[in-house]
């Protein structure tokens, strides 16, 4: 027998069991392939086309489910405090126990309710996945382990020890997702702290060419944090103080080396981004 499907929505700080909540038995999941944006560039006088780096675009995940309420006076209510839950203005997670181990960022479609008796229908959920990708539930910071509920198979967790928190000043980011992260579009917190620099702190990670400096004196005190693209020092914004340079992980092994430092503790926090 087949275990039965469960849908979260992740909405400000509260999380909805919505088939449970609102007692509907999810009989299909269904998501589209990736959506992938081949871009090309045109020469006058030139054949063909050149070829650059292709986009992934928005894709649609689609859940077949069955409505039961206690009659027609309550499925109307019933069906109104559903749309209530899932037709919000901004954007939400949801998650599914299908693939436990990965949450999609989406805006919800509308959808036809085919009513089948007084107090029984049948509709198919949908949601954009706008971003184009899903993420990991867990973060680089979760303990791997399946126990956790927030891991799955096919996620890139490979048996070696990779770890997210450093006090030399080299070593190796995994990036167990199939995309890169970029701070700019992704969520990545490098934090710094316990670490003694007269000037100059440079972080250098050597699979992308990309350096991060901090020019000023740093003291043991001090925690210096990469929030995405914001960079702050004991939780002020100092990009002033930098090069403005951010690091970047690619997919897969990125070699980091750190430099003008003695003692430092980093750490490396971000979920890993799937098709």
């Amino acid at each position: 027998m087949n275990k039965k499907t469960d849908l979260y929505l992740m909405q400000a700080n509260k999380i909805i069991k919505l088939n449970e909540k609102h007692n509907f038995e999810i009989s299909e999941v269904s998501r589209a392939s990736p959506q992938i944006i081949n871009n090309y560039t045109s020469y006058e006088f030139s054949d063909g086309n050149r070829s650059s780096d292709s986009n992934f675009d928005s894709f649609d995940i689609e859940f077949t489910c069955r409505f039961t309420t206690n009659g027609n006076v309550d499925y109307h209510v019933r069906l109104d405090e559903l749309f209530e839950d899932i037709f919000i203005r901004k954007e939400y997670y949801i998650f599914h126990t299908k693939t436990p181990g990965k949450k999609y960022c989406v805006h919800p479609g509308a959808f036809d309710v085919e009513r089948k008796a007084a107090g029984h229908a049948q509709f198919t959920l949908t949601f954009e996945v706008f971003k184009g990708f899903s993420e990991s539930l867990g973060t680089s910071l979760s303990p791997f382990a399946f126990s956790e509920g927030i891991w799955q198979a096919g996620q890139g967790i490979v048996s070696r020890n990779y770890k997210y928190r450093h006090t030399s000043n080299r070593f190796i980011v995994y990036n167990a997702g199939s995309f890169d992260i970029d701070p700019r579009m992704h969520d990545l917190r490098i934090t710094i702290k316990n670490c003694r620099s007269d000037g100059l702190l440079t972080i250098n990670n050597k699979s992308t060419g990309e350096k991060f400096v901090f020019n000023e004196k740093i003291y043991a005190y001090d925690t210096i944090e990469l929030d995405g693209s914001n960079i702050l020092k004991n939780g002020v914004r100092c990009g002033r103080k930098t090069n403005l340079g951010l690091i970047s992980l690619l997919s897969g092994e990125n070699e980091i080396e750190i430099e003008n430092v003695s003692n430092i503790e980093t750490t490396w926090d971000f979920p890993f981004l799937y098709k």
